[in-house]
């Protein structure tokens, strides 16, 4: 097969279990990812978008430098090529937290409430970037089709939200109390983790495309029917 587009989204991403692993997080995420760059070049394909994430910038984690590593590789790669030269051109996304997708911290939330409680946070001031899937999914293929070798695509997501204010507007819209019919506990920072995320260097030039806010409580209030059902039991759902 001779793919005319690659878009490379295998890694490990769950920051504390590569805190645990860290050999194992370069040789997937960073030597992996040479592995389908140098495959995307043999087999001729026009354009190779990797898959990055919020946490490469300014890294503090084993997750996030490796990723970074990985930027670093495919933007060396591309700057190897002779302008204007045919062949393969690499270019990253940088994600924030998707809402919903597996592992993120809606599904993991809607789980506690539906038990009852209580809803663990990290720390009060815990602050994430967010968008919500159909944002990714177009982001990956805008990149994609804007790619000309060298960018690192990032989406603009408005200001960073409070994780403790995701859980509050969770549990008030699967009907309960926050502190009073579930409890909120703060469990401190996990190895690996920041307070808050940035999407770009200082002095990084990267390209902001799909200029929009995903809405996070609209994007909750559109689920609270799920979770309702969910914890009455009615039903089983998975987001």
């Amino acid at each position: 097969h001779k793919p005319e587009f690659v878009f490379h989204a295998a890694a490990y991403k769950h920051v504390p279990m590569m805190e645990d692993n860290p050999a194992m997080a370069i040789q997937n995420n960073v030597y992996g990812t040479r592995v389908i760059a140098d495959l995307a070049v043999k087999y001729g394909t026009k354009k190779f978008v990797m898959i990055s994430t919020d946490k490469a910038v300014n890294p503090v984690s084993v997750m996030g430098m490796t990723k970074r590593l990985a930027e670093v590789l495919l933007l060396g790669l591309n700057a190897q090529k002779d302008g204007g030269a045919d062949g393969t051109v690499y270019s990253c996304v940088r994600f924030g937290n998707v809402l919903g997708s597996n592992g993120s911290v809606v599904p993991f939330f809607r789980d506690q409430i539906a038990k009852g409680g209580p809803v663990t946070v990290t720390h009060p001031e815990m602050r994430r970037y967010f968008m919500t899937i159909p944002e990714a999914c177009q982001l990956v293929l805008e990149a994609g089709a804007m790619a000309k070798g060298g960018e690192i695509f990032v989406l603009d997501m408005g200001q960073p939200v409070l994780i403790s204010d995701l859980a509050k507007d969770m549990i008030r819209l699967s009907g309960f109390e926050p502190d009073k019919d579930i409890k909120i506990i703060y469990t401190g920072l996990r190895p690996g983790e920041k307070l808050f995320e940035e999407i770009s260097l200082a002095d990084e030039d990267v390209d902001r495309i799909l200029e929009a806010v995903p809405e996070v409580v609209q994007y909750l209030r559109d689920m609270s029917p799920m979770w309702k059902d969910l914890i009455s039991g009615r039903k089983q759902f998975i987001l």
